[in-house]
């Protein structure tokens, strides 16, 4: 199982995440709650309690990655466990990815705001 949190602070939004990014309603839940930021220049994926990780979840990790980028935003981790970074450095991800290890750190790094003209291809209710 996986629950989010969010928390809006500014032009950043940190998704909370408990449990376990794995195949599933997880993914599915963890998409959602990122692909409705879409108002946001920085989104954190905050992975202090994430239990395990699946290569499903890498996968979501990389789409995200490359639909934030696409839309002019960043995508950032924070607090990956040793189980993640672990995963993260075996995929070379880890290289892909800008990983924080506080929320300070990651705030102070979060870009600053830019305007963009593109359409929303994703809706949330």
């Amino acid at each position: 199982m996986l629950t989010t949190d969010i928390a809006r602070k500014g032009n950043t939004t940190i998704v909370r995440c408990v449990g376990r990014i794995v195949v599933g309603e997880e993914l599915s839940k963890l998409r959602d709650a990122v692909l409705c930021e879409l108002n946001k220049q920085t989104i954190v994926l905050d992975l202090t309690e994430v239990e395990a990780i699946d290569g499903s979840g890498i996968g979501l990790l990389v789409f995200l990655q490359g639909w934030t980028r696409a839309g002019g935003m960043e995508l950032k981790l924070m607090n990956p466990t040793q189980h993640v970074r672990e995963l993260l450095k075996l995929t070379d991800l880890d290289s892909v990815f800008e990983i924080f290890f506080s929320e300070d750190a990651a705030l102070r790094h979060a870009a600053v705001a830019r305007a963009t003209d593109e359409t929303a291809a994703y809706q949330c209710d």
